[in-house]
């Protein structure tokens, strides 16, 4: 190959790289550039499963009282109401010489309500049912009207003694048997004195009570 012709090919295949050049440097960068400035995806992926389940619930014990455990509890409540009823009968059902209606609408209720629960819960003690007839038939003897009208004075602290021997029979300290005879008939002077000495002995319990606190 001559010197011309050489000359010519080296020429020719400068142009051709300058050429190369010259279209890869117009080449637009958008593509290489967004690709390069996207952000890493985050991909939160579910936990492996360790194949084991959660363990149930405890089930929920149910402990309730027992028979026996229920009438102890029921007979302890009626024992309170006919203690509470029978000093203030003792006190001739007044309070600062003014009749009170105690017997009359809050000792009557407790005392048939629990009377009543008691006759199933314990059948073999007759005392529940005449607890109840008592409350039929003397409710209108322990009235703010009869107590006031002065006729039944000389009833209350017999009335009184009844509520201590149902007490007893409540609770089991009295001989179990036929029902006890009405306490014997007194004056009314007899009457007042044993109520006066019941609400005095009352009185220095609560008086003694208080001091010991």
């Amino acid at each position: 190959m001559d010197t011309a012709t050489k000359a010519s090919l080296i020429q020719e295949g400068g142009k051709l790289l300058s050429d190369g050049i010259r279209l890869l440097m117009a080449k637009p960068k958008t593509a290489v550039a967004h690709c390069e400035e996207r952000p890493a995806q985050v991909v939160n992926k579910p936990a492996p499963s360790t194949g084991l389940s959660s363990p149930p619930a405890p089930a929920v014990v149910r402990t309730l009282p027992t028979r026996d455990e229920t009438t102890h509890e029921l007979k302890r409540r009626l024992a309170r109401e006919l203690y509470r009823a029978e000093l203030d009968l003792a006190g001739g059902l007044k309070i600062a010489g003014k009749a009170c209606d105690c017997l009359e609408y809050k000792h009557s209720v407790g005392l048939e309500a629990a009377a009543e629960e008691l006759i199933s819960q314990d059948p073999g003690n007759p005392v529940y049912k005449e607890i109840v007839q008592w409350t039929k038939d003397n409710l209108a003897k322990v009235t703010v009207e009869a107590i006031q009208s002065g006729k039944y004075d000389a009833d209350y602290p017999r009335m009184a003694l009844q509520f201590k021997e149902f007490r007893k029979r409540v609770v089991g300290t009295s001989e179990t048997g036929p029902r006890p005879r009405p306490a014997p008939t007194m004056t009314l002077e007899e009457a007042k004195k044993m109520a006066a000495d019941q609400a005095a002995a009352e009185v220095e319990r609560k008086w003694n009570s208080v001091g010991k606190k």
